[in-house]
């Protein structure tokens, strides 16, 4: 018996000529893509970079933070220290350029403890809302691999370490990258694997925390790469103590977790984007020069003194309103005919869309006088920061 097997005509030069198409890098990333999200990653649709202000372009504080122990530095940044030294932390210029970014985060060792005793860390933490993070739909079948990337140039070469961590600090993957030399701009990139058991927030709350490790003798792990349920982690046993010296410095920039296995191009979306991005979490009135004006209010006759301020755009979650008094001793001025009085601050209330005072004051007692925040340095702060 005889078969005979047919197969239609095909035109070897022109089949040859399509293998030869100029697609480049990224073309085959995307023919390789997994679904519209990892397409839309690769082509640099929407913001795929999940880390507010990455690149360290916005900062609606002070330039410099002193004596840090526990608290929110620049915009999106959280930095503790539980040592027996001390650190500081700016936001510097780079010259020549970082890879990508002009401007990055530089901690400086100011004071030493070679021996980090049980409970004594130092790190540096930012957070992801819900709303942003769920992009990696983790928590489902679907849950999707990420890729952190940013720069470094450490002083001292060695082991540095960080986890990524939910928002009920119990359920962490620990990372480890090296700064092979001193006082370089290198990259760091970590392939992060998709979680599909555990519960994410998807909301307004914090989702994510992503931490860097500067020295810790108790929250350590020895096998970094993996997921670890249960337990509290800031890095790796093999960690280097940045405290050992005050010629230590800690630099990074460029900032980002991306969905997808591999990093692309640093997500540098526009100032005004960004800006309006960290004002989500925290906006100031203020400061003032030594005779302007901040913000008005009114009297309505019976001792009390009313105003408001529309924060714009909406924060993440009713602010905590606060009156810095770290700069001369700002305070809030009314006046009427005569004389002057001061009260202090109190009464704030807030909404995600703006905040007011409504508060007593013996000595004014006329309608419709307004008053003024004064002073140099003067302001008024509304922080939703997670």
């Amino acid at each position: 018996m005889v078969i005979r097997v047919s197969k239609p005509e095909i035109n070897l030069r022109e089949k040859l000529s399509q293998l030869e198409l100029p697609v480049g890098p990224y073309g085959s990333s995307l023919m390789r893509s997994d679904d519209k999200i990892e397409a839309a990653r690769i082509v640099g649709v929407g913001r795929k970079n999940m880390i507010r202000n990455g690149n360290f372009s916005v900062n609606q504080k002070t330039s410099t933070f002193t004596s840090v122990s526990s608290s929110h530095i620049f915009d999106g940044y959280y930095l503790h220290d539980s040592s027996n030294g001390s650190i500081s932390a700016t936001i510097a210029e780079a010259t020549p350029y970082s890879p990508e970014c002009s401007k990055y985060l530089e901690i400086a060792c100011t004071g030493t403890d070679n021996n980090l005793t049980s409970g004594q860390y130092v790190s540096l933490s930012c957070a992801i809302e819900g709303y942003y993070f769920q992009q990696a739909m983790w928590g489902t079948r679907h849950g999707k691999d990420l890729t952190l990337s940013f720069y470094h140039k450490h002083t001292r070469p060695g082991v540095y370490s960080g986890c990524l961590r939910n928002s009920a600090a119990n359920y962490n993957y620990v990372f480890e990258y090296t700064q092979e030399q001193a006082d370089t701009w290198e990259l760091a990139e970590i392939q992060v694997i998709g979680e599909t058991t555990n519960s994410w927030t998807t909301g307004n709350g914090k989702a994510l925390n992503l931490n860097w490790s500067l020295g810790d003798e108790s929250y350590v792990s020895d096998t970094p790469g993996k997921w670890f349920s249960g337990q509290y982690y800031h890095g790796s046993t093999r960690q280097i103590n940045f405290m050992t010296s005050t010629n230590n410095r800690f630099r990074i920039t460029g900032v980002q977790l991306e969905v997808g296995k591999g990093k692309t191009p640093f997500d540098n979306i526009g100032y005004e984007e960004m800006l309006a991005w960290c004002k989500r979490y925290y906006q100031q009135v203020g400061p003032a020069s030594s005779s302007a004006m901040v913000m008005t209010g009114a009297g309505n006759g019976n001792a009390r003194i009313r105003g408001m301020h529309q924060l714009i755009p909406e924060m993440r979650a009713a602010p905590t309103v606060t009156h810095d008094t770290s700069s001369e001793n700002p305070t809030f001025y009314s006046y009427s005919a005569s004389p002057p009085s001061y009260s202090s601050v109190n009464g704030f209330s807030s909404t995600t869309k703006n905040f007011h005072w409504d508060f007593n004051t013996a000595t004014h007692n006329q309608a419709g006088a307004d008053f003024d925040v004064k002073g140099s340095g003067a302001m008024v702060k509304a922080t939703a920061e997670l």
